[in-house]
């Protein structure tokens, strides 16, 4: 079986290093990247942001933004989720489990694909991970107001392996 290291290889993704500069800083001092307890990391809030603030289809999924935009935004969120990862475990070998997904959709009144939008996110996972570990509980939420009209955001949850170095 090959690693979810060599499947991000194998897949060409561009993984961003939270390590540099530190996760926060833009949004405040207080922002902790993620926590853990034992063997379960609770990451930060991702969106589709570069390290260096672009925004990726910002702005209101249903009016300003399609269906296929805000799926290439959740998709490129995810991607984001795997730098986070890498930063609070050192390494995406030594996720043992997907626990978690809430996927905030900012989104018009009546839109009702949130669905569609999160499964580009989730689908991410099952490609690195396959399905046993990439396999997630999640749930879409429709939003009125995401932080710089980001029209996708994600908290995710995991576990690691038990010996996973403390960061």
């Amino acid at each position: 079986m090959t690693s979810p290291e060599d499947r991000v290889r194998e897949l060409g993704l561009e993984i961003p290093d939270y390590a540099n500069p530190p996760y926060g800083g833009r949004y405040g001092g207080g922002l902790k990247a993620f926590h853990r307890i034992g063997a379960l990391v609770e990451l930060s809030g991702l969106t589709p942001e570069s390290r260096a603030g672009e925004q990726l289809h910002p702005g209101v999924v249903g009016a300003d933004v399609s269906l296929d935009q805000a799926r290439a935004a959740a998709r490129l969120t995810a991607v984001h989720s795997l730098g986070m990862i890498r930063y609070a475990i050192g390494s995406l070998d030594r996720v043992v489990a997907l626990s978690r997904a809430l996927c905030f959709v900012l989104c018009a009144p009546g839109f009702d694909r949130l669905n569609e939008v999160s499964n580009a996110a989730t689908e991410l996972y099952l490609d690195v991970f396959g399905p046993d570990v990439g396999s997630v509980g999640r749930a879409s939420i429709g939003a009125v107001s995401l932080t710089r009209s980001n029209c996708f955001e994600l908290w995710l949850s995991l576990e690691c392996a038990a010996d996973t170095p403390a960061r």
